[in-house]
């Protein structure tokens, strides 16, 4: 094998790490987006500014996992399994997708702001922090990285124990159409943190397959 292929080989695992990175990060900024537009729930126009950043960066995130899907079809050297990488991609995309959505919704619907929404919106961003730091660690530090995807595991527990609660207190919402509202917004929230719970499985196997 030449210094040329190997060079090749080198650009094509870090541009994986690159791509992945990426993706990790948009899913960190979506949720700091949903963040910021709860907290300008009465600057109108502050939030149309944010879902427009919103929608913009869900396509980024979109041409990203178009990119890594390509990439994999074509590529013959990858940092690790083919289909944890697909995993993994298909895992931080739709944390993006659900934030974003969420966004939408909660435009739309023009529901009341809940101290649990404001709370699991704090625990996705805690999480999704988790997931792009062990993501950036993935190449460099096997043990650090699984370190961090078991922090992201532990806020989607506490996602969970949020999301139970905040379907319970909707029993005693009169408005049947507001409860309505509010419960597709959790759902999406939930549906998050599910993926940040599939990515991190898939960021602590790849540690563990890795390190032997």
């Amino acid at each position: 094998m030449s210094w040329k292929d190997i060079f090749q080989m080198s650009r094509q695992v870090q541009n994986f790490d690159r791509l992945l990175a990426d993706q990790s990060q948009y899913a960190v900024t979506m949720v700091g987006l949903l963040k910021a537009y709860v907290e300008n729930g009465s600057d109108e126009t502050k939030q149309r500014q944010i879902a427009e950043q919103a929608s913009d960066l869900e396509h980024a995130g979109d041409r990203a996992r178009i990119t890594i899907v390509e990439q994999l079809y074509h590529t013959f050297v990858t940092p690790f399994d083919r289909e944890d990488i697909n995993d993994l991609s298909q895992a931080l995309d739709d944390i993006v997708d659900y934030a974003e959505n969420s966004i939408k919704e909660l435009a739309l619907y023009q529901t009341t702001i809940t101290s649990e929404l404001l709370q699991m919106i704090d625990v996705m961003g805690e999480g999704t922090a988790a997931l792009a730091e062990a993501v950036q660690l993935l190449p460099t530090s096997l043990r650090n990285a699984g370190d961090h995807a078991v922090r992201a595991k532990t806020c989607e527990n506490k996602m969970e124990g949020l999301y139970r609660r905040a379907i319970a207190d909707l029993g005693s919402v009169d408005d049947i159409h507001a409860l309505i509202k509010m419960r597709e917004i959790y759902r999406h929230l939930s549906n998050a943190a599910d993926r940040m719970d599939q990515a991190a499985n898939v960021l602590i196997r790849v540690a563990i397959k890795q390190g032997h």
